[in-house]
C-alpha cells in the first residue's frame, strides 16, 4: 500500500496511505486538544468542546449538518481522550473531496451556539448523575486519582457535575481558540483516493488554516506512587475492586514485553492467570482482568473484579498473590508461546478497516513510533524472551506500591488483608 508524510507550512502533518480495494475513504484529524491541555481550573471544558463541533458550524445548524452527512450516507464523529481529541469522517471514495470539506468545516468552524451549550450540557450532567450509581466508574475515579493526584491524568475527562455546571460559552471558545490550531495535529486519511489528489484537497481545505492556539501547558509532573487502600461504603451485597500502579508510555522500550505480560497475568481472558485463580480455581468471580494503558505520559497498570462483600478479602488476597508470584517468578516457556500465539492472531483484526489503519497511522505519528510499527511488533513479539517478560514486569508491576480501592459494604464486613492496611473510608 502507497503511503506518505507531508508537513504542511502551517504545522499539520499530513498522512495518507492508499487502499483501493473497496470505493471508501476514512480521514481522522487528531488535535493536541484533550484533558492534558485543559486549565486546571475548568475540568471537562475540552470533552465538553469536542462534543459541541458537530452541532452547527459557521454555515450549517446541527440538523442541517446531520442531514447532509447522512444524504452521503457517510459517518461523522468527535472524540475527546487525556493526550488528544479527534474528528473522524468516513464515507464513499467518489465524496472524498467533500468529505474532506466537511471535516475541515466541522473542525475549523464550528458555531458553538448558546442553545446547542446548554443542550449539550443537559446531556453531559445526565451522564455523570447516572454514572453516580456505576460502582466500576466509581472505583475507576477514585483509582485515578489516587494514582495521578493532581496531573491531568487523575481528572474524570467529562468534567464534574460541579464543573460542567460552571463552565460558561466562553470558556469553551477560549479553550477552543487555545487548543484547536494546525500545530501539532495530524490528518489521516486511508481508503480509495490518491495521493496527489488527498494532498491537493488538503491544501485547499486545510492550507490556510492559521490559528496558533496557544503554548502548550507546562507539564505536571506526576507524583510519587500513591501507595495506599482507600475503601467506599456503599450498601452493596458485592465489593468492587481494583489495584495497579503507574505503567508504562506508548513509547516505553519495554512496550511489548509488557503486552505479553499482561495478556498472561491478566489480559487474555479465561487463559490469564488471575482468571485460573479467582474463577476457575476458586470460584471468587465471574471475571477478573489486568490491563496495561499506556499514554503520552506513563498511563497506568490495573488489575480488577468484582465479588461477593464475604469473599472479599480473599479476592484481594488472591490477586495481590498472584501478581506477587508473576513479578517473582516469571512466566513458563508454554505460557510465553501462548501469548506470542495470541497476540500473532488478533493483531490482524485490528488492521481490517480504514477507520482501524488511520488510528494505526496516527498512532505511529503521535507517539512517534517506528515506520509501520504494527509490523515491526508482530515480528518482535516473537523474539521476547521469557527473561525479558520477567524483568519488564519486575521494572513496571510493584505489588508493595499499589494503590487500591475498594467500594463494598463496610458495616459489618471489615477490610482484613495482611499487609494493606484499613484504608480510609469514604462515604
Amino acid at each position: 500500500m502507497k503511503r506518505m508524510r507531508r508537513a504542511l507550512d502551517n504545522g499539520l502533518t499530513l498522512l495518507v496511505m492508499e487502499r483501493p480495494h473497496l470505493p471508501v475513504v476514512s480521514a481522522t484529524l487528531l488535535l493536541p486538544a484533550g484533558t492534558a491541555a485543559e486549565p486546571e481550573e475548568k475540568p471537562g471544558v475540552g470533552f465538553f468542546a469536542s462534543q459541541l463541533l458537530p452541532l452547527g458550524t459557521r454555515r450549517r445548524s446541527a440538523t442541517t449538518l446531520a442531514e447532509d452527512v447522512d444524504g452521503l450516507g457517510a459517518a461523522l464523529s468527535t472524540s475527546c481522550d487525556f493526550d488528544f481529541a479527534t474528528v473522524e469522517i468516513s464515507g464513499l471514495a467518489a465524496d472524498a473531496r467533500v468529505l474532506l470539506d466537511i471535516l475541515g468545516e466541522v473542525a475549523l468552524e464550528p458555531a458553538f451556539l448558546p442553545e446547542e451549550v446548554e443542550r449539550k450540557r443537559s446531556q453531559i450532567l445526565g451522564m455523570l448523575e447516572r454514572r453516580k450509581d456505576d460502582y466500576v466508574d466509581v472505583v475507576r475515579n477514585r483509582f485515578i486519582r489516587m494514582i495521578y493526584g493532581r496531573h491531568p491524568y487523575g481528572r474524570v475527562k467529562e468534567g464534574t457535575s460541579e464543573s460542567v455546571a460552571a463552565i460558561a460559552g466562553d470558556d469553551i471558545v477560549r479553550f477552543y481558540e487555545n487548543a484547536y490550531g494546525p500545530a501539532g495535529s495530524i490528518l489521516a486519511i486511508v481508503g480509495d483516493i490518491r495521493e496527489d489528489d488527498a494532498a491537493r484537497w488538503v491544501d485547499e481545505r486545510f492550507g490556510g488554516w492559521t490559528r496558533p492556539g496557544a503554548d502548550p501547558p507546562l507539564p505536571v509532573t506526576i507524583p510519587p506512587p500513591a501507595a495506599g487502600v482507600t475503601t467506599v461504603q456503599q450498601e452493596v451485597t458485592q465489593a468492587y475492586i481494583r489495584m495497579g500502579n503507574i505503567g508504562i508510555t506508548r513509547d516505553d522500550p519495554d512496550h511489548d514485553a509488557i503486552v505479553l505480560t499482561n495478556y498472561i497475568l491478566g489480559g487474555s481472558g479465561f487463559g490469564s492467570r488471575l482468571m485460573k485463580n479467582l474463577r476457575e480455581e476458586r470460584g471468587l468471580t465471574y471475571g477478573v482482568y489486568s490491563s496495561f494503558l499506556p499514554r503520552k505520559e506513563p498511563g497506568y497498570f490495573f488489575a480488577s473484579t468484582q465479588t461477593g462483600i464475604d469473599t472479599m478479602n480473599e479476592a484481594i488476597t488472591e490477586m495481590l498473590a498472584e501478581i506477587r508470584r508473576f513479578v517473582d517468578g516469571g512466566v513458563t516457556d508454554d505460557e510465553l508461546s501462548w501469548a506470542k500465539k495470541y497476540f500473532t492472531g488478533s493483531m490482524p483484526l485490528t488492521l481490517e478497516t480504514n477507520d482501524q489503519l488511520a488510528q494505526k497511522l496516527l498512532e505511529q505519528e503521535f507517539y512517534g513510533l517506528p515506520d509501520e510499527f504494527w509490523l515491526r511488533e508482530l515480528e518482535r513479539m516473537q523474539q521476547v524472551t521469557r527473561e525479558e517478560v520477567l524483568a519488564a514486569a519486575r521494572r513496571k508491576i510493584h505489588p508493595e506500591q499499589f494503590a487500591i480501592v475498594i467500594l463494598g459494604d463496610f458495616r459489618e464486613h471489615r477490610l482484613d488483608v495482611p499487609g494493606i492496611g484499613t484504608g480510609d473510608v469514604i462515604r
